[in-house]
């Protein structure tokens, strides 16, 4: 009886020693990359967060200026080494002057037109006070920032009237996962890439739902050249344009693509260690 009490006592603390040692396993996931896309209403923004620097895409609206700079401080941003802003409506750049007086943004990506727009005025005085040259990109233009690169895929050339289909298209890569964000790019511009780059070119494992998920964008051969496993749509809670329509989100389930949403979410995270994706929460 005695040697069955030990034997007990033995298997229990086996056990134990078992159960604290799978409890103590550290997560060696390290993020070489961070996608926040920040809840700016019925609007984009985009945070990029590298090693070696962050990077804003888009900056909202307006109307959601104050509490973007507030978010970006809170997440310990002081410095931007690139604002890329995708074209010039009011829900993509109602914000960029608030970004450009608020941080030290080191570089600016803007595919300047004539507008009368008054966010269009408020983002060229802020670039000028701010002493940044906006520089005009097209099809090709690429920067890395650490072991992340930037590249350009649209549009074809730095002439822009500054509408939908003129978005900056970009590509981002960090060691085998690669994210793409089409601005506001309508069904025409994504045929042009289509044409342009193949499937091969396109393909990438996390897309930012252009529009906001409007019908005008992110058609099905589209969808199918990409193949992502996490469309991220970035639109206000209950909009008066009805974003996301009904006809995107039926392709993307029936893909069977991962949707994240801001106006049911709220902020989302996305990280990468160039291998692996998972989604993080963020407060």
């Amino acid at each position: 009886m005695a040697k069955m009490k030990c034997l007990c006592r033995i298997l229990l603390l086996m056990l134990c020693i078992s159960f604290l040692s799978c409890g103590s396993v550290k997560d060696d996931f390290l993020p070489k990359l961070q996608i926040y896309v920040l809840d700016v209403g019925q609007g984009d923004c985009i945070l990029l967060r590298t090693l070696k620097g962050d990077v804003l895409i888009d900056a909202g609206t307006e109307a959601s200026q104050e509490t973007l700079c507030l978010r970006l401080k809170q997440l310990g941003v002081e410095e931007i080494a690139l604002a890329i802003f995708t074209h010039l409506d009011e829900d993509h750049i109602g914000g960029a002057d608030g970004v450009l007086t608020n941080f030290s943004v080191h570089e600016v990506w803007v595919n300047l037109g004539p507008s009368e727009e008054a966010c269009v005025a408020a983002l060229t005085a802020a670039l000028e006070a701010q002493g940044i040259p906006g520089r005009s990109v097209a099809a090709g233009c690429s920067r890395n920032i650490g072991e992340v690169s930037f590249y350009v895929m649209s549009p074809f050339s730095e002439v822009s009237e500054g509408g939908n289909a003129d978005s900056i298209v970009l590509k981002v890569t960090c060691g085998e996962i690669s994210a793409l964000f089409s601005g506001d790019a309508d069904l025409s511009t994504e045929q042009a890439l289509l044409s342009f780059y193949g499937r091969a070119h396109l393909d990438c494992d996390i897309y930012k739902v252009g529009h906001h998920g409007s019908n005008t964008s992110t058609g099905l051969e589209f969808l199918q050249s990409m193949t992502p496993d996490y469309a991220v749509i970035s639109c206000g809670r209950g909009n008066s344009f009805g974003h996301p329509h009904g006809e995107v989100l039926l392709r993307l389930e029936q893909l069977g693509i991962t949707v994240l949403r801001t106006d049911l979410e709220g902020e989302i995270l996305l990280e990468t260690d160039g291998k692996t994706i998972r989604q993080a929460r963020t407060y």
